[in-house]
């Protein structure tokens, strides 16, 4: 299909992916790492699904962002937490949804699978333990949760930045 004027373009592998991970039920450990470069950056991290990075990202509000009533520390009240939890259990309840639907998706005919699947593209990834280097002068950032929009990275592969290049073979490697 030839690319619309003015629509973002996405790497539809890339959007497979994304979207089969945001799929998964179960809280991700260890998914695949991956290295993306979009507007000057390189950005690495572990793909996580986007209702596991909301989840996390609430855990770390409550943390980083507690109310004090009354002199104590009360997390319950802290509007950033209750806000990145209500998103995460809505990406949680969608995905189900998107489950069920799918199923009666795949009772239709192609044509009409292919129009609903313009429809239900992934936008976004989340990353655990991102990486950022703007460029050779600056030391990278780590250790941060980051959600992007996959219409802006411009590259992408498999694997994690390395703070250094691996050492080059010796004359008894080769």
């Amino acid at each position: 299909m030839a690319p619309r004027r003015g629509v973002p373009q996405v790497d539809q592998a890339l959007e497979a992916v994304v979207a089969a991970i945001n799929a998964l039920p179960d809280l991700q450990d260890d998914g695949p790492g991956v290295v993306l470069t979009l507007g000057g950056l390189v950005i690495s991290g572990t793909v996580i699904p986007d209702w596991q990075w909301f989840d996390e990202v609430e855990h770390a509000a409550r943390a980083g962002f507690v109310v004090h009533t009354g002199g104590s520390i009360d997390n319950e009240h802290g509007g950033w937490a209750r806000l990145f939890r209500g998103v995460a259990e809505s990406l949680a309840q969608g995905r189900d949804e998107h489950r069920a639907a799918q199923e009666a998706i795949d009772r239709l005919s192609d044509r009409y699978q292919r129009i609903v699947a313009q429809e239900d593209r992934t936008n976004y990834i989340h990353l655990r333990d991102a990486v950022i280097a703007a460029g050779a002068s600056s030391a990278p950032v780590a250790g941060m949760h980051w959600r992007g929009r996959l219409s802006e990275i411009s590259g992408w592969s498999f694997g994690h930045l390395r703070a250094e290049p691996p050492a080059a073979p010796g004359p008894s490697d080769a």
